[in-house]
């Protein structure tokens, strides 16, 4: 063999592995895309269709957004300026290329309080395709196509979602699937619209107040379940007042304005760290149970329900179960959790285990709070055998006895004239 004809193997040889590096490369995006679609974003979209001052609206599966996003060569762009830098390789290259995905797949969601009676369009309504909004709609079709041209003519999504008509709620499967996937379909939204429907501007929501017996003072959206965690969930959330006006202008992520996100702090006792960044799992529980302690759901299960991606869990679903849910989400919490606080609640007990509390609300006692927040400054709170355990005889739990002198209240520990019961994390006992 000559020295040309060696070069010439080692060429074809470059030739050939560069071919197959991009072959691998093209295969890597078209699975990230595949897989990301199927499971990352809703079962059910939205496709917005603008012509010229209409909206049509098509309820699409998500075999359609893969035909739409790749007749929009979305893969092979991803593929292409992948290509021209190859630095990168192995997890970091996916995790690259999944971030791509993610943005090029751009939906709006909605955050709403749903109207009373039968306002809302619903998903057996949307089954004509393209849909029209009607002549005469209600206001339930209004905020629907409200929603739908704010997010395409102000957020550019060609996607939208909506709780209302994107679930096939005759579907027991598919139900199931969406409640459990919703924390995640709304973190993974380019935007969720929230619409405080009682709200005028960013002025009336400064002047609303928690708490205040009398009219109403605070917008129904802060005391719906289902609205906590998507307040939570989205990486980017705007707010729009009753007309569909931003409360804020020019900013394009609310999460960023200091004066909307010190008020709802304000509203729902929630620290300004989560509301700018939430990371989901099993901690501060009677922190996150005050949260959701002064939100109501339609159904008793949903107060359930509407807390398991807050506390990334699984649970099956339900309905008809009634609040033996809450008692199922909080064993799954016991089953994670490590620390005596779960146990400092006051209020309705479970029928299931007289330990755990039948109600998000049994941890807003004034009492606990006081309670709380004197053992989270005692500094043995960190010592002794921390274990606990639910069993058939009840909780299973090393308490500290301790003897104090004297007959009258005034010799007795604050915390033991605190409406407890017997639910305390320590006993106390006369001499």
């Amino acid at each position: 063999m000559t020295f040309d004809s060696l070069g010439d193997v080692r060429t074809m040889s470059a030739s050939v592995a560069a071919t197959d590096s991009h072959d691998l490369l093209k295969d890597l995006v078209e699975e990230v895309f595949n897989e990301y679609i199927t499971n990352e974003m809703p079962i059910r979209l939205l496709h917005i269709i603008k012509n010229d001052q209409k909206i049509m609206l098509q309820l699409v599966d998500r075999d359609f957004v893969k035909e739409h996003f790749k007749e929009k060569k979305v893969t092979d762009n991803i593929h292409a300026d992948f290509a021209e830098n190859m630095v990168v390789d192995g997890e970091e290259r996916e995790d690259r290329i999944r971030e791509r995905v993610k943005k090029e797949l751009k939906y709006a969601i909605l955050s709403h309080r749903w109207l009373p009676g039968k306002q809302e369009p619903l998903y057996h309504q949307m089954l004509e395709e393209p849909k029209e909004v009607p002549d005469g709609h209600g206001p339930g079709w209004k905020k629907l196509q409200s929603f739908c041209r704010t997010a395409k003519d102000v957020h550019d999504c060609e996607f939208a979602w909506s709780d209302t008509c994107c679930i096939d709620k005759t579907s027991s499967s598919e139900l199931d699937e969406s409640i459990r996937s919703m924390f995640r379909w709304y973190r993974n939204s380019h935007v969720c619209i929230a619409l405080l429907s009682d709200t005028a501007d960013l002025a009336a929501l400064q002047l609303q107040e928690k708490g205040q017996s009398g009219e109403k003072s605070v917008d129904a959206w802060f005391e719906r379940g289902w609205t906590l965690q998507e307040l939570l969930a989205p990486s980017q959330i705007k707010f729009y007042g009753a007309n569909w006006q931003p409360l804020i202008q020019g900013s394009a992520n609310d999460r960023d304005s200091k004066v909307i996100m010190e008020k709802i702090s304000t509203l729902t006792d929630i620290h300004m760290n989560d509301l700018e960044s939430f990371t989901p799992g099993i901690d501060r529980v009677p922190e996150k149970m005050l949260w959701a302690s002064r939100r109501r759901t339609t159904r008793m299960e949903d107060i359930a329900y509407c807390l398991i991606g807050i506390f990334d869990i699984s649970l099956m679903i339900t309905y008809g179960e009634g609040n033996r849910a809450f008692f199922r989400l909080m064993e799954e919490i016991v089953k994670r959790y490590d620390k005596w606080d779960l146990f400092l609640w006051s209020g309705r007990r479970s029928r299931y285990n007289a330990a755990l509390p039948d109600a998000p609300h049994s941890y807003a006692a004034g009492c606990i709070q006081t309670l709380r927040d004197a053992v989270r400054q005692a500094a043995s709170y960190e010592f002794g055998d921390r274990r606990f355990a639910l069993t058939n005889h009840g909780l299973e739990i090393w308490v500290l006895l301790l003897v104090v002198e004297g007959e009258g209240d005034a010799h007795w520990p604050k915390a033991s004239r605190c409406d407890l019961g017997s639910r305390c994390a320590g006993l106390f006992r006369r001499r």
